[in-house]
C-alpha cells in the first residue's frame, strides 16, 4: 500500500473535523491511497499486511478535497543523495476537480538552506525536481503544499550518501534474523564459530537505513515491520536490522567523511537467484522498481550462491548479471553510477561456486554493459578467516574494508583498487605458459600466506611467504587437469608442468572452497581472482 499522507478539504468555509475513531480515518485514507493508484495503474494487489504503511492524517483548506500518498520508504529519517538532483513524486487527487500542477509545491528546509520546486502532473503523479545540496547532518523538513495548505510533511530528513545494499543471504546478513534465536544461531553458527566471534554492531546515529520486508504481495516498496514505519539510525538494539557488510562498509566510509550521513535501502533477500533480481523477476518488481528516479550513491552486491547448484544457472550468470547492471543504472537514472559487488566466498556446498565466481569476474569486461566505468569485484578468497564450512562466513569486515577503498577511488576519479586480473594465457618456446593480467592489476605480483584464523583483520589477511604460489593447473586437450609450478617475473607469471607437454587450459583457484597455503597478491596485498583461461599460440 502506498504512503498514504494527508486527505486535504478544500472548501469555502472551515471543515468539521469527522467524529470517526483514528483506526477508521486512517482506514479510509489508505482506501482512497488505493483508489488513486488504481486509477494510475500504479499499484498492485491491496493491503499487504506483511508490510508496514506509514500514518495517515487529515486537514483543511479552501475548495475541494486532496488526497496525496507517497511510498512507503518516502519516511521519518530518510537520506536523500548529496550533490545530486532530488526528484520526488507521488500520487495526488482532488475530489472536486482537476488537480491544478501550479499549486503544488514541495520544499526542503533546513541548515540554513531551502530548496523548493513545482511541479508537473500526468496520470494523477506528481513529480518535481529539486537543486542538488551538500552532505548535512542537519536535518531538513519535506513539505508537500497544495495552494497554503500542507498535505504531506518529514520532521527529519537527511543529505548524505545513500546506497542499496541488495543480493541474497550474505548481504541481508544481519544478528535479528540469522542469529537472533538459539535454532538460528546453531543453524548459520555451525561449529566453525561462536557468537562472541561476530562483529561488533555499529553504534553510529549518522547511519540510517530501510529493511525491505520479504514479500512480493504489492508493487510498493514493502518496508518490513521491524522498521516501524520509519528509518532507523543504526544504533543500540536497531542496528541488529542491518545486515553486517552494509553497516561495516557504512562504518568504513564514516570514518573518512563523518560530516556525511550515511543511508542504507536494504533489499537484499536470502536464499533468491539472480532472476528473482532482474527486471520482471519477483523482487525486482517491488524492491528496485519502487525506487525508479531516486538518486544514489550506489549499489553493493553480494548474491550467487543459489545460481551455483545448478550448471546451467552459473553459466547464465554474466548474461543475467549484465543486464541486471544495466538496469539498476537506468532505474537510478545514472548511467555511471558506481556499482559494487562482492564475488563469492569460499564454500563447498554448491558444485558450480567456480563457475559462479568466472561469471563475475567476467561481468567486469562484458560487452552487452552499456558502460564499464565505476564497475568494481571485491575477491573474497582470502577473506573468510577459517570459517568456509558454513554458507554465511565471517570476513565482513575484510569485504567492508575493500569495497569502500573502492568506493573512495570512483569518488576521487582515481583507478578502482584490484588484486591481479588475469587476461590472457600464452604459450612460450620452451613448454611454459605465460599468463598477463589486466592492466593496472599487477604490480608488484608477490606469493602471500592467507590468515584463515580468527584473528585475522583488515589490516592483516595474509603474510609474505618463500613458498612458491599455489592453485594453478595446466590441461591439455583431453582436460584433464594437472598441478603446474609458477614462478613470479615481473608483472607476469611463468606456469610449468612436465606432464602436460601442450597446455591448452588455465586454471586457478577453480575449486568451490580451495585450499592453498601461498596466493597470489598484488602490491596493494589484494588477491588475484579464480579463473580459468584458454591458452593462445
Amino acid at each position: 500500500m502506498l504512503h498514504t499522507a494527508r486527505t486535504t478539504r478544500i472548501s469555502s468555509t472551515p471543515a468539521r473535523p469527522p467524529h470517526l475513531p483514528h483506526d477508521c480515518r486512517r482506514a479510509l485514507a489508505l482506501l482512497l491511497a488505493l483508489c488513486l493508484a488504481v486509477c494510475a495503474g500504479a499499484c498492485g494487489s491491496a493491503h499487504n499486511t506483511s508490510a508496514r504503511t506509514a500514518p495517515s492524517n487529515s486537514a483543511s483548506t479552501a475548495s475541494g478535497e486532496v488526497s496525496v500518498a507517497m511510498q512507503p520508504y518516502v519516511a521519518e529519517q530518510m537520506v536523500l543523495q548529496r550533490d545530486a538532483p532530488i526528484t520526488l513524486s507521488g500520487l495526488i487527487a482532488r475530489q472536486d476537480g482537476e488537480v491544478d500542477a501550479s499549486a503544488i509545491t514541495v520544499t526542503l528546509t533546513g541548515d540554513g538552506t531551502r530548496r523548493a520546486g513545482k511541479a508537473t502532473v500526468k496520470d494523477n503523479r506528481f513529480t518535481t525536481t529539486l537543486d542538488a545540496l551538500p552532505a548535512s547532518e542537519t536535518p531538513y523538513e519535506l513539505t508537500v503544499a497544495y495552494g497554503d495548505q500542507t498535505v504531506f510533511h518529514l520532521n527529519t530528513v537527511y543529505i548524505g550518501d545513500v546506497f542499496v545494499a541488495s543480493g541474497q543471504s550474505n548481504m541481508e546478513l544481519n544478528y535479528e534474523q540469522y542469529y537472533g534465536t538459539t535454532a538460528e544461531a546453531r543453524k548459520n553458527l555451525g561449529s566453525a564459530f561462536s557468537l562472541s566471534d561476530l562483529p561488533e554492531l555499529a553504534d553510529d546515529p549518522g547511519i540510517h537505513f530501510i529493511r525491505a520486508a520479504h514479500t512480493t504481495d504489492s508493487a510498493d516498496f514493502p518496508v518490513d515491520p521491524v522498521m516501524g514505519g520509519e528509518w532507523k539510525a543504526c544504533t543500540g538494539t536497531d542496528a541488529q536490522y542491518l545486515g553486517y557488510l552494509p553497516q561495516l562498509f557504512a562504518q568504513r566510509l564514516r570514518t573518512d567523511e563523518p560530516h556525511v550521513p550515511i543511508g542504507i535501502i536494504q533489499t537484499a533477500w536470502g536464499g533468491t537467484p539472480i532472476r528473482d533480481h532482474v527486471p520482471g523477476g519477483r523482487i525486482y518488481k517491488n524492491h528496485i522498481a519502487p525506487l525508479r528516479g531516486m538518486r544514489i550513491a550506489g549499489v553493493i552486491w553480494y548474491q550467487g550462491c543459489n545460481d551455483a547448484w545448478q550448471l546451467q544457472n552459473a553459466l547464465d550468470y554474466e548474461a543475467r548479471f549484465s543486464t541486471l547492471i544495466n538496469d539498476y543504472r537506468t532505474v537510478f537514472e545514472d548511467p555511471q553510477m558506481p556499482f559494487l559487488y562482492v564475488q563469492l566466498a569460499r564454500w563447498g556446498g554448491a558444485q558450480y561456486t567456480q563457475y559462479v565466481r568466472q561469471a563475475q569476474l567476467d561481468t567486469l569486461t562484458d560487452p552487452n554493459l552499456k558502460n564499464t566505468a565505476n564497475l568494481a569485484m571485491t575477491v573474497t578468497i582470502d577473506t573468510d578467516k577459517g570459517t568456509s564450512s558454513v554458507i554465511h562466513p565471517l570476513g565482513k569486515d575484510i569485504i567492508a574494508a575493500r569495497m569502500a577503498s573502492q568506493w573512495r577511488a570512483i569518488r576521487a576519479h582515481k583507478a578502482i583498487p584490484s588484486g591481479p586480473l588475469a587476461a590472457a594465457a600464452r604459450r612460450t618456446g620452451d613448454g611454459t605458459v605465460q599468463l598477463t593480467f589486466q592492466s593496472g592489476t599487477a604490480q608488484g605480483l608477490r606469493a602471500m600466506k592467507p590468515d584463515y584464523s580468527l584473528s585475522a583483520s583488515a589490516d592483516a589477511v595474509a603474510t609474505a611467504t618463500s613458498q612458491p604460489v599455489e592453485g594453478f593447473e595446466v590441461a591439455d586437450a583431453s582436460g584433464e587437469f594437472h598441478k603446474a609450478t609458477a614462478s613470479i617475473n615481473g608483472d607476469t607469471v611463468i606456469l610449468r608442468c612436465p606432464q602436460v607437454r601442450a597446455i591448452s587450459q588455465v586454471r586457478y583457484l577453480w575449486a568451490g572452497e580451495p585450499h592453498s597455503d601461498s596466493l597470489l597478491y598484488n602490491a596493494s596485498a589484494l588477491p588475484a581472482s579464480p579463473f580459468i583461461l584458454a591458452v593462445s599460440r
